[in-house]
């Protein structure tokens, strides 16, 4: 056993959070959670993690915490695999001379107007957009980007709150409704404004990158309009060699430009007439299990690797194989009570078919919020092809079906 604790800030709840612990297990050091509701996190029950319940959203009630574990046993890095908790993460590392994000970076990158402001300051090819404070302005911004426009939070992630808008009736709505959001679905503090920006028309990719190196290319698939709830992911996309090159380009031109290069992140490109386009980028490593399926594509251990890097030791990104893999979300069809899951067990005999999962059972209630909540499972499989891991994963998906019943 190595000599440490490897503290995680709370943790995502899309299931990479879960490996993050086993990974750091694995690695031989001693993974504990601080956390402010240890029931949010089913892993911990399920795996008998160690945690300490402290109040996360205080930087002096970590500090405390961080302290007694260092006397016990020495700290040997401080990590968070979650969107709201990698800024203050970071913040705790470097107080302790750990690994880590420069702090500043995350802050700017994670609010969105901030990050494209950078990003148009470096010429990069990005949205038109405008912040505002106040509906008033939602209006007056559409003066200057011409209908439909995308209207969500400047911090959020998940596509929580994202919505095309095509009238000045629907931006006024939807930004009321984000502007009298106090706090996020972490109960976080959110800052009092909303971004209005261009829509652009294009296929949806993200470049996935650790530290100056690109992993490769993911192909998006999303909901349909007006939502942008992301139900599958391909990866390695089948691009050309030169569009490949230019979208990892213009991903680490604008890494660069924020003063990011540590360690992972996920940046989302479309790709229009004009080339590829950052929409954001997320300073992290990227939800939806797309690490898993970069695993089974590469053979590259992503979060065992932003484990290493964490814990300061040398990391190793060289693929050892190249298939392609894909992942296809499970999403009920209306709000309610599930009563029966069918074809789960067929679904799993399909050869290619690697993991499927279901997040929910039968009495569980589920509901429709188009944002990644809506995901209650997933099938992954793996091919020689996209086109074949992407048809294998759609037909697998397409046997299983989840009886809801409305409630009264």
């Amino acid at each position: 056993m190595k000599n440490g604790f490897l503290i995680f800030i709370e943790s995502n709840t899309s299931g990479t959070g879960r490996l993050f612990v086993k990974a750091a297990c694995d690695l031989g050091y001693r993974p504990v959670l601080l956390v402010a509701d240890p029931q949010r996190y089913e892993f911990i029950r399920l795996d008998s993690v160690a945690y300490v319940q402290c109040d996360t959203s205080s930087q002096s009630s970590m500090v405390a915490e961080i302290a007694a574990l260092q006397k016990e046993a020495g700290i040997a890095g401080i990590f968070s695999s979650s969107e709201y908790f990698i800024e203050v993460a970071a913040l705790l590392a470097s107080a302790h001379g750990l690994p880590g994000e420069n702090p500043l970076a995350l802050r700017n990158c994670r609010n969105k107007a901030i990050q494209r402001q950078y990003l148009q300051k470096a010429g990069l090819r990005i949205p038109r957009f405008e912040c505002v404070n106040t509906v008033e302005d939602a209006i007056l911004s559409l003066q200057k980007i011409p209908f439909p426009v995308v209207v969500k939070p400047t911090m959020g992630s998940g596509s929580v709150g994202v919505r095309l808008c095509y009238s000045a009736t629907n931006v006024a709505d939807h930004a009321s409704a984000l502007l009298q959001r106090k706090v996020n679905e972490r109960g976080l503090p959110l800052p009092e404004e909303v971004l209005i920006e261009e829509y652009l028309v294009g296929p949806e990719f993200s470049v996935e990158t650790l530290g100056q190196t690109a992993l490769g290319i993911t192909r998006k698939h999303v909901s349909p309009e007006p939502f942008f709830v992301e139900l599958g992911h391909d990866f390695p996309a089948g691009l050309s060699s030169q569009i490949a090159a230019s979208m990892v380009a213009v991903a680490q031109s604008g890494l660069c430009s924020l003063g990011l290069g540590w360690g992972p992140a996920h940046v989302e490109i479309r790709l229009t007439n004009d080339g590829p386009t950052i929409i954001e980028i997320n300073p992290r490593l990227a939800g939806g299990f797309i690490p898993e399926i970069v695993r089974l594509a590469l053979g590259v251990d992503v979060i065992r690797e932003t484990v290493k890097l964490v814990a300061g030791e040398p990391v190793n990104l060289q693929p050892s194989y190249c298939e392609h893999a894909s992942i296809r979300f499970l999403t009920p069809k209306q709000d309610g009570v599930i009563t029966a899951i069918q074809g789960l067990e067929e679904a799993a005999t399909m050869q290619g078919v690697v993991d499927i999962q279901a997040y929910r059972g039968v009495g569980d209630q589920v509901g429709i919020r188009n944002d990644f909540r809506d995901r209650i499972g997933h099938v992954i499989s793996r091919a020689e092809l996209e086109v074949n891991a992407a048809h294998l994963s759609e037909a697998a998906r397409n046997k299983i079906s989840f009886a809801v019943q409305a409630q009264a």
